[in-house]
């Protein structure tokens, strides 16, 4: 497991995408009753000209989370840092490829 929250900005957030709305709605129900802060957002159209819904949370949180989603098999596809507005970088999270 890789902690990457010294990889974002320190105001920035990260934004997670999912495979699917499923994964996205379970996974924010999943974070609230662990009382991690959250949003539920349309996917950046910076990230992706797809429509769809992404979470973001605090970058100090990646742990908690991470642990969390892969304790219900629910897989994150890909994370990005936002760190201004309309800047995006991915972050190079998952220890296997």
């Amino acid at each position: 497991m890789t902690a990457c929250q010294n990889e974002c900005h320190p105001s920035g957030s990260y934004v997670a995408i999912f495979f699917s709305i499923h994964y996205v709605l379970k996974a924010e129900q999943l974070l609230k009753g662990a009382s991690i802060p959250l949003d539920v957002v349309p996917v950046p159209r910076e990230i992706s000209g797809d429509c769809g819904m992404a979470i973001t949370f605090d970058p100090s949180r990646f742990g908690e989370v991470q642990s969390i989603l892969a304790a219900a098999d629910i897989a994150i596809a890909r994370i990005f840092c936002k760190e201004a507005e309309g800047v995006f970088r991915e972050i190079a999270w998952k220890s296997d490829s």
